[in-house]
C-alpha cells in the first residue's frame, strides 16, 4: 500500500520508477498481460457511466456489479499495471493525470453512498458519471460497452 499512495502523492511518477522494483522477467510478463490491464482500466471506467439498470444487466459477468465496480478500478490502478498500459503506450501520457484524478475521486466517495439506491440519484454519483464520460472521451474510448474479452458469463 506505501507503493499506491507514493504513486498516488506524486501523481506524475516517471513509469521507469516503478517498473525498477521489478525483475526483467517479471516486467516482460506484466509486457505480455498489457491489452488485459488496459481493458481492465477502460472497462474501469465504462461501468462508471453506467446506471443500475445498466449495472444490473452486468450481474451474470460480473460476480457483484456493486462491488465490481471499485475493484475493478482499484485493479486498474495498481501502480505496475496501470505504469505498464503508459510504458507500452496503449494510453497517451497525457492522460495520467486526469486518471490519477479520476480514481482520487472515486476514492473519496463516502461509504455511505456506495449503495443501488444513490447511484442513480445522488450528485456525487451523478458527476462522477460525468466525468467519467468525459475522461473516456478524452482518451478516445467511443464505446460504453464493457468488453468481456477477459470475463467469464455466469449461467444462471
Amino acid at each position: 500500500m506505501k507503493i499506491f499512495n507514493l504513486f498516488i502523492n506524486k501523481k506524475k511518477i516517471d513509469n521507469n520508477s516503478i517498473r525498477s522494483n521489478f525483475t526483467n522477467k517479471e516486467l516482460k510478463n506484466y509486457d505480455k498481460h498489457v491489452d488485459f490491464y488496459y481493458t481492465n482500466l477502460i472497462n474501469s471506467i465504462i461501468l462508471f457511466t453506467y446506471d443500475t439498470s445498466k449495472l444490473d444487466l452486468m450481474a451474470p459477468i460480473l460476480f457483484d456489479p456493486l462491488t465490481e465496480l471499485y475493484e475493478e478500478l482499484d485493479y486498474a490502478f495498481i501502480p505496475i499495471l496501470f505504469e505498464t498500459v503508459f510504458y507500452n503506450n496503449l494510453i497517451d501520457e497525457s492522460f495520467r493525470n486526469d486518471l490519477l484524478q479520476f480514481k482520487e475521486k472515486v476514492d473519496k466517495i463516502p461509504n455511505e453512498i456506495w449503495d443501488w439506491e444513490y447511484i442513480d440519484t445522488h450528485d456525487e454519483w451523478k458527476k462522477l458519471k460525468i466525468e467519467a464520460d468525459i475522461l473516456l472521451n478524452k482518451i478516445e474510448i467511443s464505446s460504453r460497452i464493457f468488453n468481456t474479452k477477459y470475463h467469464s458469463t455466469i449461467n444462471q
